[in-house]
């Protein structure tokens, strides 16, 4: 593996500093999931402690993947590090599974889902006349043009709509905390359940539900082929970003609790509540601004996948290197901007709104996912006993338990995803390793990686 892909290669490149860094790990982690999640098990936990318990346990976990990429991407820094720490840890086979895994489940196939849900609140907003289809399919497009100037004109637009969704979450936060309430939304039916308690089932899925709403935080190692002082800024904004977002999250859930009691998180029908975000807001600051929510959540949307198309480039990058993909998604402009790689990730994900079931593809998905996503994770362990002598900045406090905990919790929730679904996204897995192993030296440039 020739270290040149992190370091001459790529100097040049190096303008992004810790804040534009941060902001595109925060654009990547916070979507419309701190604005729903919490309806869809309040109920079933009860009381405030377990709520709050569920999202801080989320955010400890999310902490402990965040704290091994941040000292394997001060060590090894280059575009597409999430997939280059398996390569490295596990060879050519598995760091080419994991950027295959990577970049369709967790760029092309969840940027086509997501602009889909964006689409929706544009719908319902101005009830446009249009499909929603051809609607995401214009926003998947304006998000490549955002990139396709400069890389600091790319990271300068990811960094203003980061900064719109982090003051428009704090605002939310503060004035949910402090304007005048006449009334809380209590349940009004009886309640004899028994609270579960703080270490339940109850709490364990719903803190797996959480761990979702924090995913992102891998794109700091993505771009690390493109910040300066890589050593230090890598965990600085992994780290910096991780508290911004806990607090946040945090923050939202305190509006939460206090406008209404969880056994209340219920819609009209007694199902889980969908929309808690909008119905707290039409309830602190009336009908018309809860609505206008809508607008919000689908810049938030927007948000995250301009963030995830600034790191899905980075992936091809790692794979063009390493003679996975052909060569042509390697180069980059005059001005830095990986154009082909940001075509081909556009394209997929504009080919992929054309599937029809996306969420039931990644749900089929989810095993695979969360296994693939782990073993970038226990590059930490591996790398710590075969490369030894290598400079790390940045070192995983408390090692090896953050990287243990990460890979229990993960293990952990493929048994209960395998419980609760049966065999069937085992066997999906399978059948998409298969398939992704005969596409290999189809896909594969036939130079050997420089």
């Amino acid at each position: 593996m020739n270290d040149n892909f992190a370091g001459k290669k790529t100097a040049l490149l190096r303008t992004i500093g810790a804040p534009s860094a941060a902001c595109v790990i925060i654009a990547a982690m916070v979507g419309s999931g701190i604005f729903s999640l919490t309806g869809q098990f309040g109920a079933k936990l009860q009381s405030p402690t377990n709520v709050l318990a569920a999202w801080v346990f989320g955010g400890v976990l999310a902490l402990t993947g965040a704290l091994c990429f941040a000292e394997l991407g001060a060590m090894i820094p280059c575009s597409g590090g999430s997939v280059e720490f398996a390569r490295r840890a596990f060879g050519a086979t598995v760091g080419y599974l994991v950027a295959m895994v990577t970049i369709l489940a967790g760029y092309i196939l969840s940027a086509a889902l997501v602009a889909l849900f964006l689409a929706g609140y544009i719908d319902d907003l101005f009830a446009a006349d249009l499909p929603d289809g051809t609607i995401a399919a214009v926003s998947i497009v304006l998000a490549l043009l955002t990139q396709l100037l400069s890389v600091r004109s790319g990271f300068f637009a990811n960094s203003a709509l980061a900064y719109v969704k982090i003051g428009f979450v704090l605002l939310f936060v503060v004035a949910g905390l402090l304007v005048p309430m006449e009334t809380r939304i209590e349940s009004n039916a009886v309640n004899t359940a028994v609270t579960p308690s703080l270490f339940s089932p109850a709490v364990a899925l719903a803190t797996l539900s959480v761990s979702f709403a924090y995913l992102g935080w891998s794109t700091g190692a993505d771009i690390a082929g493109e910040l300066r002082d890589p050593g230090r800024t890598v965990p600085r904004a992994i780290l910096l970003a991780m508290g911004l977002v806990f607090a946040l999250y945090i923050g939202v859930n305190l509006v939460y609790l206090r406008v209404m009691d969880p056994s209340a998180m219920l819609d009209a029908d007694g199902t889980p509540m969908q929309a808690i975000g909008a119905t707290t807001a039409r309830h602190l600051f009336g009908t018309a601004i809860g609505n206008g929510m809508g607008a919000v959540i689908a810049l938030l949307f927007f948000s995250t996948n301009v963030a995830g198309l600034i790191a899905g480039a980075r992936i091809l990058e790692s794979m063009a290197h390493a003679g996975e993909v052909p060569a042509a998604l390697e180069t980059r402009t005059a001005r830095g901007v990986p154009r082909n790689a940001l075509l081909v990730v556009t394209g997929g994900s504009l080919l992929s709104l054309g599937l029809g079931s996306l969420q039931e593809l990644l749900d089929l998905l989810t095993v695979l996912i969360a296994v693939f996503s782990a073993l970038s994770v226990a590059a930490v362990l591996v790398l710590r006993r075969t490369m030894p002598h290598a400079e790390r900045p940045f070192r995983v406090p408390l090692f090896p338990i953050p990287p243990l905990v990460y890979l229990g919790v993960t293990a952990w929730s493929v048994f209960m995803s395998v419980e609760a679904a049966g065999w069937e996204p085992l066997g999906a897995a399978l059948v998409a390793v298969l398939l992704l192993l005969i596409a290999r030296p189809l896909l594969a440039n036939q130079r050997t990686a420089a």
